[in-house]
């Protein structure tokens, strides 16, 4: 299961998302800010509130848009 934690006004977060459309890959996307859990998750999560944190399984993390290391946790 992909989540990625974004806002609504990150260019970066926008990229990210357009990237695992382009690949074909499902993701849940969980703005922090509108919901407060959302943001407790991410921050539990990286450490800190910069997004976007794309996650998989819940165990691996991204943070911004590495496509080297997407595609190496996402095995594309």
């Amino acid at each position: 299961m992909v989540v990625v934690y974004s806002i609504e006004e990150c260019p970066w977060c926008h990229k990210v998302k357009r990237y695992l459309e382009s690949k074909g890959v499902e993701y849940e996307e969980r703005n922090i800010d509108i919901n407060e859990d959302y943001y407790n998750q991410c921050v539990k999560l990286s450490g800190d509130s910069m997004v976007p944190v794309t996650t998989i399984d819940h165990e691996e993390y991204v943070v911004g848009f590495d496509k080297d290391k997407l595609d190496k946790l996402l095995c594309l």
